[in-house]
């Protein structure tokens, strides 16, 4: 089996022999039943989650709760969210090292004369 990525390359994908003969039952399961486009679009959904969860640490979403914190920094301080940082964990993280301290500070507000 081979995962292509254009016309020209792709990536083998490795399946032992339990695998094989597996993929070879469900994939004569679909066309008796006239479900292959449903089996594929079901591969594709499985394909989609395993990729995303195969990506560099800083290339995955971030959490909402990053969001959410984010966007709380945003507001307060009055600065731009980049778009960057909403798609990918790694702009997410330099966003929320940049200005996180900054929006601590402004929540507690001025000293107090004691």
């Amino acid at each position: 089996m081979q995962l292509m990525l254009d016309d020209e390359s792709g990536i083998p994908i490795p399946l032992d022999d339990f695998a094989r003969e597996a993929w070879s039952v469900q994939l004569g399961r679909a066309e008796a039943s006239q479900g292959v486009e449903q089996l594929c679009e079901r591969l594709a959904e499985c394909f989609a989650t395993s990729l995303a969860g195969c990506l560099d640490e800083d290339l995955q979403r971030p959490s909402e709760a990053q969001v959410r914190y984010a966007t709380d920094i945003a507001r307060g301080l009055g600065v731009a969210l980049p778009a960057e940082a909403l798609r990918f964990r790694g702009a997410m993280f330099e966003f929320l090292q940049r200005f996180a301290e900054a929006h601590r500070t402004r929540r507690r507000g001025p000293p107090r004369d004691r």
